[in-house]
């Protein structure tokens, strides 16, 4: 599996933000297609959370990434650990469905302890940034609805709160919900209720991948951001639905930056 990558430094983070001051761009991946470049008008930036390199106690690690399960039942078995990195598992029967998050809540994490205004007079960008390895990704049966995402939780004006997905794995059956347009070479996964989500990826097994993703160039899209709109949490989430699954993904250096 290879010898593990040297964690960022904050040097090293330093001067990657600079350069993106300097070229005034971020990439926004596709699947299929070349990475996208979002402008910026920008001349500052700034982190928004805390603990994205794993690097605190095992108890102010769990704090800050606050991971849980929803839906979940006893017949699963989840778990989060913190040893440089966070790892996340989960194994299920064929009858469970929910999903294990970990990541930043504006609760836990933001450096504010408030959430991050979205429709701003001045135009503002937040860039989700992470490296991730999937160890494995395992399903019993062709019904097996899996996906791994970055996901992040918007408060509109009216105390709504509405979710995007962006997938970097998911299963086949995943892609053929018929609200999604995957079949005739889109990016949207799922559209209804309060989520939507796009198709970012497919990351190999095995392999770390960094992903730089502009939150709110996808939420935007989502949601037609208004005022009052605002971020209260960005997180990777395991999500399934069908058929007993076993997934274990490392994730880590996962900073939320804010370009204004």
């Amino acid at each position: 599996m290879g010898k593990t990558p040297k964690k960022l430094t904050a040097l090293a983070l330093a001067l990657g933000i600079t350069m993106l001051l300097a070229t005034g761009t971020v990439p926004s991946l596709t699947i299929g297609e070349k990475a996208k470049e979002t402008v910026f008008a920008f001349t500052s930036s700034k982190l928004i959370n805390v603990g994205g390199d794993v690097s605190l106690t095992e108890q102010e690690n769990r704090i800050v990434w606050n991971p849980h399960v929803v839906g979940l039942t006893g017949a699963s078995h989840w778990k989060t650990t913190f040893n440089n990195e966070t790892q996340i598992t989960l194994q299920t029967t064929a009858d469970e469905a929910g999903h294990v998050a970990a990541g930043a809540w504006w609760t836990t994490s933001f450096k504010s302890n408030s959430k991050i205004q979205l429709h701003t007079s001045e135009p503002i960008r937040i860039v989700a940034s992470f490296r991730v390895k999937i160890l494995t990704a395992s399903y019993e049966s062709k019904s097996a609805w899996l996906r791994i995402a970055l996901a992040c939780a918007v408060q509109r004006s009216d105390d709504s709160v509405v979710y995007t997905e962006m997938d970097f794995w998911d299963s086949p059956k995943a892609l053929q919900h018929p609200s999604g347009n995957i079949k005739e070479g889109g990016d949207i996964v799922y559209k209804g209720g309060d989520v939507v989500e796009y198709k970012i990826d497919q990351a190999a097994m095995g392999e770390w991948i960094n992903y730089s993703l502009d939150l709110t160039h996808f939420t935007d899209r989502a949601w037609s951001l208004k005022s009052g709109d605002s971020l209260e949490s960005v997180y990777i989430v395991v999500e399934t639905m069908g058929a007993a699954v076993d997934v274990s993904l490392i994730v880590d250096d996962f900073w939320i930056t804010l370009f204004e």
